[in-house]
């Protein structure tokens, strides 16, 4: 009985300290974020916090800055656009060249594939400022200017090992069984991997999307390397504004980022509680 309550008294005090760590680790990595939130709601002129009283002053702002005449304004309504246009074109690009290369890496076996395994995550931890230095020296020494779509390269690079790790997960899955039953039926690989690959991960690869455009959006570091005049994106609109600006307003759009990106999380979680859902069902 006493080795028994020893185990358990030592058992429940381990449950305690990992619970007051991550409570912790999670106040750190969310206090930033919860005061962005609390001065976007202050009727004060200043970044005073705590606020001297909240009010939606600055959100009412920020909907006159969308709708208005104002030179800035308009410049917050461009660099919106084209911050989505980036997203949606990286998910697109990564989507086109990250489906068939996980397919590849799943069924496939060739030389180097252990390398190239390995070798999909470095543009992961590999420094996004090197990264983007690097970039901005090759198209300066090509003297070549792709505009918008310089960036969306960039952002591809970083993007398609999320996506390509969330498709190859989903292609895991899949019995290769119902491949060959395809073929043997007469099934063309094209029309195997059109019919039987793409909706079974289609899961995988919705989450994998919706991943990268989070990552295209919010990205500062490679943008603020490669951006112009003409492609001027939102995390690039939001540093100059900080810079130049003390405005709570900053903080009242970059809680609506927060926001949108919530959103965006939970809808990605939803779709792998959707695609999980067949084989809980099994």
């Amino acid at each position: 009985m006493r080795a028994s309550f020893s185990v358990t008294g030592h058992a429940g005090l381990e449950w305690w300290i990992i619970r007051i760590t991550c409570f912790i680790i999670l106040t750190v990595m969310l206090a930033p974020i919860l005061m962005v939130l609390v001065i976007s709601f202050t009727d004060g002129d200043t970044l005073q916090f705590p606020p001297p009283g909240f009010s939606m002053r600055w959100y009412l702002e920020v909907w006159a800055f969308l709708t208005g005449p104002d030179a800035d304004l308009v410049r917050l309504v461009e660099s919106l656009l084209i911050s989505v246009k980036i997203a949606g074109a990286t998910a697109v690009v990564t989507v086109l060249a990250g489906v068939p290369a996980s397919y590849a890496l799943v069924r496939y076996r060739f030389f180097g594939k252990t390398l190239i395994e390995e070798l999909l995550g470095l543009p992961v931890v590999f420094p996004a400022v090197v990264l983007g230095i690097s970039l901005l020296v090759l198209f300066s020494a090509t003297k070549t200017d792709f505009g918008v779509w310089q960036i969306i390269l960039a952002h591809s690079i970083i993007g398609l090992p999320f996506l390509m790790r969330n498709c190859m997960t989903s292609m895991k899955g899949i019995d290769v069984a119902l491949e060959e039953a395809a073929k043997t039926l007469g099934a063309s690989p094209v029309r195997v991997f059109h019919k039987i690959i793409l909706p079974l991960a289609s899961g995988g690869i919705a989450s994998g999307a919706i991943l990268v455009f989070i990552l295209s959006f919010n990205e500062f570091t490679l943008s603020y390397f490669l951006y112009t005049v003409d492609v001027f994106p939102l995390p690039i609109w939001l540093f100059q504004q900080a810079n130049t600006s003390f405005s709570p307003a900053v903080f009242a759009v970059s809680s609506l980022i927060v926001a949108i990106n919530v959103l965006a999380v939970l809808v990605l979680d939803w779709l792998v509680a959707v695609r999980k859902q067949p084989d809980r069902q099994d």
